[in-house]
């Protein structure tokens, strides 16, 4: 099974509750299909630019339960967290 490599934005505040350790989900519009075992490259972008610092982590679970969930969103869990900063 092939892993997708999903590279996306992350605002400053939401990269620094990852790299705090308190953080350990993602919400996002599923517009790519994410699924279990993909690979999350978050890019932290502020004002209009990127950063530079950057995380990687793994999808671990997937909840898009519309009860819990807005349409066409997923809460995903990530896990095996790497900062680059």
């Amino acid at each position: 099974m092939s892993k997708t490599h999903h590279y996306l934005k992350i605002a400053p505040k939401y990269y620094r509750d990852i790299e705090t350790f308190g953080k350990r989900f993602e919400v996002r519009l599923n517009d790519r299909g994410f699924k279990v075992g993909d690979i999350l490259h978050l890019n932290e972008y502020a004002d209009g630019e990127y950063t530079g610092r950057k995380i990687d982590c793994d999808i671990v679970y997937i909840l898009d339960n519309p009860d819990y969930c807005k349409e066409g969103y997923v809460i995903m869990q990530i896990d095996n967290i790497k900062i680059y900063n």
